[in-house]
């Protein structure tokens, strides 16, 4: 199950400012409640090969998306996976870049189970 965790997202980072020269990926990441991305969502820098930044689960975020070519939207981990059927939903965004190509990913979902069973690690934060 993601958990939002409330603080402010990495969001004023711009690109110039994180660390990707090196790595093969450098996302930042926000999970927000509701239907729209807000500027107080909850955040992580994700960096891959090698993994780091501030995502508690680097290591398993990156093989994900190592799996996909870094191409979130891609990811679909268990569709089939029952979840609850309760509104609540959440909007999580991917910006970044991947073996330098420019990575940007918006998507709502419609609770924090279909997030988790969908993405898996990428959004748990």
């Amino acid at each position: 199950m993601a958990t939002i965790v409330a603080g402010t997202a990495p969001a004023a980072a711009s690109q110039h400012d994180l660390p990707g020269d090196e790595s093969k990926g450098v996302l930042i990441l926000t999970i927000s409640e509701g239907e729209r991305a807000r500027p107080d969502a909850a955040g992580a820098v994700l960096t891959c090969e090698p993994a780091g930044g501030t995502h508690p689960l680097s290591e398993a975020a990156c093989a994900e998306l190592a799996a996909v070519n870094g191409e979130v939207a891609a990811v679909e981990l268990e569709p089939q996976r029952p979840c609850y059927l309760i509104y609540r939903p959440l909007t999580v965004t991917a910006h970044g870049s991947w073996d330098g190509r420019p990575i940007s990913y918006r998507e709502t979902f419609p609770n924090d189970c279909v997030l988790d069973v969908i993405k898996g690690p990428i959004f748990r934060f």
